[in-house]
């Protein structure tokens, strides 16, 4: 096991529309990560090799699941402590975080965001109507599935960590500093208590 007991990874996490890229960009700022985002790199896949088919958008999925795995290890590899967004549901996602938890030594805080089910898919739906959505990604907004999911919260990775949840109902009365701070006391606490 590799000893990094200095080393956070932030993940913020929610179903989409619930403001995690705004957060994530604003906590990269201000606490000075390296962010990963596991949108950025599909869409990158799809302006290089170009979109097709729900199939196809799958695919390329499943790729810039990889490619955003191996950036957060390697980064862990070299105790460099960053930040990560995506919609990360622990069907899938757990398996992974465990195993990165058996092979390095990390503090791990999980930022959800949240707001109403009926908020999220008006947004959700508003953001393909206006084209603030990457034509390569699939529209689920009329999936049975998908409507059924967002019924509830993003469920928590089952790995250990610090857990915070950020209500984003409105976003003009979010407080991200507080967040940002929050955060800081959860990383000034464990270093504490490794020290």
């Amino acid at each position: 096991m590799t000893t990094c007991t200095d080393t956070t990874v932030v993940l913020i996490t929610g179903h989409p529309a619930t403001g995690k890229t705004t957060l994530a960009h604003f906590l990269a700022q201000e606490l000075s990560l390296p962010l990963i985002l596991k949108d950025q790199i599909k869409e990158s896949l799809l302006d290089t090799l170009g979109t097709s088919s729900t199939e196809w958008s799958r695919k390329l999925s499943i790729a810039s699941w990889d490619l955003f795995h191996k950036q957060v290890e390697n980064l862990l590899k070299a105790n460099i402590s960053c930040l990560v967004e995506s919609n990360f549901n622990p069907i899938y996602a757990n398996e992974h975080w465990k195993n990165l938890a058996l092979k390095y030594k990390f503090q791990l805080i999980q930022v959800r965001c949240e707001t109403e089910p009926d908020i999220l898919l008006k947004r959700y739906r508003q953001r393909i109507k206006d084209g603030d959505r990457h034509v390569g990604h699939v529209d689920a907004s009329e999936d049975k599935d998908f409507l059924e999911t967002i019924k509830q919260h993003m469920e928590w990775l089952m790995v250990e960590s610090d857990r915070i949840s950020f209500d984003t109902t409105e976003f003009k009365q979010v407080n991200y500093l507080k967040i940002v701070q929050n955060i800081r006391n959860q990383i000034s606490s464990r270093l504490k208590t490794t020290s």
